[in-house]
């Protein structure tokens, strides 16, 4: 096999590979052997079957299948005698079989243009302090007992109020026609949570069971059916019944109920929900220090990344996204997400992406990092734990395949940012990490909060 490479740009490389002669032919042979003792053609007996007759049948399918075959074959050595890493499938193009017998194809591969790696040791970063106040271990308290709640019905006659859970039968009407697809029956609306329309509940409040009453409401452009975005609704509403939550007690008997019978005490479910609380803010702060370091690295390191590879990363994002809301049964228009104003904000996502494992990794060989034995083993004890699998079983089956490629790719970059980490310079106040890592920290804590 003869391999060359030409400089189309520093982030792309044609590569032409050439396969002998003798090696084509041995191939070509040895298909139309295997035709001549298989192929039925009439008029002949099986295994008589002139080659010239074979090859006027057959000829074009014998190519087809020698060239996707040699592809398969010779482009992976291709890649590993040039040294390049694509970034992307590469755009083979002019496969041809030669006047002298020899079969040939070109392969447009993108690759990351050379860069240089700043002094990323001792970079100025900001790690917020974490602090869990009584505030938020009693708003988790109160979280477990809203979820602990019962639901009983009125035995009074009284109207719906802030706090009850009304089962209401509505039917929409848009434009003046009726919205098939939205009518629903025996829907139990929970007043004050806003889970149809921040405005919804707030009719049903004052009317009594059994009253049936109409209402508009104007949907905004983003809301997640796509029939109602944007659109004024006409809501035709009767109340069947009204019922209110009973939240259980915060006392030991409450903590006994929470866990399967875990904690005996109101204070021990404390102490628990505290160390969670910890836990999740650890990571959190965690999540927004790794933030940092991405941002900082990015800032001293530009290079241009091939359009393809993008398009390809942004593509992957958009599938991955569309099999998440399809598996989770969410109703979503998924087509939306083909929209222009979707793709360029996952172009924008995935080039910094394709960037970030770019640097990290060439920081990783300047620094000779690798997965060594025990941590590639772990890696495969949290797959197996993922889902419920023997680890030795998921290494004889998945060893080398693209899941786990990426996996240990995940992990290694955790590595040279724990590296990073290790070496930095913490500063007193997000301004002297920069004011990017400023805002970004106050973005961190108001994602939080929502939470």
């Amino acid at each position: 096999m003869n391999v060359s490479v030409t400089d189309i740009s520093p982030s792309q490389k044609k590569i032409r590979v050439a396969v002998p002669a003798s090696k084509v032919q041995e191939e070509i042979e040895g298909k139309y052997r295997d035709l001549a003792k298989n192929v039925k053609i009439k008029g002949f007996r099986p295994g008589k079957v002139p080659r010239s007759i074979i090859k006027s049948y057959y000829g074009k399918a014998v190519e087809q299948e020698v060239t996707s075959q040699f592809i398969q074959e010779t482009y992976p050595e291709a890649l590993k005698e040039t040294d390049l890493k694509p970034l992307t499938q590469a755009d083979v193009s002019e496969p041809k079989f030669e006047d002298d017998g020899s079969f040939s194809y070109t392969a447009l591969v993108d690759v990351c243009p050379p860069f240089d790696l700043p002094e990323f040791k001792g970079l100025k970063l900001y790690k917020a302090p974490v602090e869990i106040s009584e505030t938020l271990v009693d708003a988790e308290l109160e979280r477990l007992r809203e979820r602990q709640a019962q639901v009983r019905a009125v035995e009074t006659e009284r109207p719906v109020r802030d706090g009850d859970v009304a089962v209401v039968d509505f039917t929409p009407t848009i434009d003046g026609k009726l919205f098939e697809k939205g009518k629903t029956e025996d829907f139990m609306v929970e007043i004050g949570k806003g889970s149809l329309h921040p405005d919804f509940d707030k009719n049903l409040i004052g009317h009594n069971r059994g009253d049936n009453f109409s209402f508009e409401l104007d949907y905004a452009e983003n809301a997640p059916t796509p029939e109602i975005a944007g659109k004024h609704v006409l809501f035709d509403v009767t109340i069947k019944d009204i019922k209110e939550k009973e939240v259980p007690e915060l006392n030991d008997d409450f903590a006994l109920s929470v866990g399967t019978g875990q904690f005996e005490t109101l204070d021990a479910l404390k102490e628990e929900i505290r160390t969670k609380l910890r836990e999740r803010e650890d990571e959190r702060v965690r999540s927004t220090l790794r933030e940092q370091i991405v941002d900082k690295l990015l800032e001293q390191i530009q290079f241009e990344v091939p359009p393809r590879a993008v398009e390809a990363e942004a593509d992957r994002m958009v599938q991955n996204l569309k099999h998440q809301f399809e598996s989770q049964g969410l109703n979503f228009d998924t087509e939306r997400l083909n929209a222009p104003e979707y793709k360029t904000g996952y172009r924008m996502q995935a080039e910094r992406d394709i960037r970030t494992r770019l640097i990290l990794d060439k920081i990783a060989q300047s620094e000779g990092l690798s997965l060594d034995f025990a941590e590639s083993e772990e890696l495969y004890r949290d797959i197996g734990k993922s889902y419920g699998m023997d680890p030795e079983k998921i290494k004889a089956e998945f060893e080398g395949s693209a899941m786990i490629e990426q996996l240990k790719e995940r992990k290694l970059e955790d590595k040279v940012l724990n590296l990073i980490e290790t070496e930095a310079v913490f500063v007193d106040t997000p301004e002297e990490a920069g004011q990017r890592a400023a805002a970004e920290q106050g973005e961190g804590a108001e994602s939080s909060g929502q939470e």
